[in-house]
């Protein structure tokens, strides 16, 4: 950037205004500048791996504040024009008021050009500048976004003391709610992975491996179940369950018998160790009745 000088050279000829100054030396190559004081300025041709070059000043003068810079190079010319020195500062810049209207200042593009912010020549947020749908959208690790915002990397909500919260707002129309997941305090990392499609039925629910793998199943799907063929004519029944049955286990019987009459059934014995409960009947059963049964695990 070149900035103007506080002095003007006026050049006057016998015959008419002269087109060139031409200022050499076979020792400095410097021009100096004088007016009635006697201190100089002085412009120098650096000494060395000088290529020539012609600058053409802007044909007005500028305003208060502004600076020449460079607007257009043709060969070895350039040409100079006036401009604002509006610049953001490497350490921060004072401004009046931030905005995109007139008298306010902002960071960013003019034209329906991306704002791209990197580090070490490499891509790190692109805010879409192009006119269209997608105009705005913010995108890191992409230089397509497809959200208004679309992250490309592992997001983490770091804290310094209580958990952070993801946050989900209610529709504004209907207030300020929010519904919200944070993280407890855990004795090491937990990922959970969902499941790849929706639930195939209403009432279905995610449940998870013990690596944090989920899936949707029924609400009873890990319910053990099933309908006992007794021994017709007892009233005394061992059912076997086929799995472990935890301590506090509830069984949940019933008899399914032929319609008009009642048949009580109670649960009398929980073996744990041989995975086996014992219910009696109120009357021995025939060979057709059943007993509908589950064991729920204790909460």
């Amino acid at each position: 950037m070149i900035r103007a000088l506080p002095f003007v050279i006026i050049l006057i000829s016998l015959g008419a205004w002269s087109a060139a100054l031409r200022a050499q030396s076979v020792t400095t190559g410097t021009l100096q500048l004088r007016n009635g004081q006697p201190s100089t300025i002085s412009l120098t041709v650096p000494g060395t791996g000088v290529t020539p070059y012609t600058l053409i000043l802007p044909p007005g003068i500028g305003e208060s504040g502004q600076a020449l810079t460079i607007q257009t190079v043709t060969g070895t010319s350039a040409t100079l024009s006036w401009s604002n020195t509006n610049f953001w500062g490497l350490q921060g810049s004072d401004i009046t008021l931030g905005g995109t209207a007139a008298n306010q200042q902002f960071l960013g593009t003019k034209n329906a050009q991306d704002l791209v912010v990197a580090a070490n020549s490499t891509e790190a947020l692109r805010i879409v500048g192009v006119a269209g749908p997608t105009q705005g959208w913010i995108g890191l690790g992409t230089s397509t976004p497809s959200a208004p915002i679309d992250l490309a990397r592992t997001v983490m909500l770091s804290n310094t003391g209580q958990s952070t919260e993801l946050r989900f707002a209610e529709p504004s129309a209907s207030g300020t709610n929010y519904t919200a997941f944070k993280a407890a305090a855990q004795a090491g990392d937990v990922t959970y992975t969902l499941p790849d499609q929706a639930p195939a039925s209403n009432g279905m629910v995610l449940s998870a491996t013990t690596t944090g793998t989920m899936s949707w199943r029924s609400a009873l799907a890990d319910v053990p179940r099933g309908l006992y063929a007794p021994t017709a004519g007892n009233h005394v029944h061992t059912i076997t369950i086929g799995q472990d049955v935890p301590t506090g286990a509830i069984p949940i019987v019933s008899v399914v018998n032929a319609a008009g009459t009642t048949i009580a059934i109670s649960v009398t014995a929980i073996d744990t160790t041989a995975d086996t409960f014992t219910v009696e009947t109120s009357s021995p059963l025939a060979a057709t009745e059943r007993i509908a049964w589950m064991v729920l695990s204790p909460m």
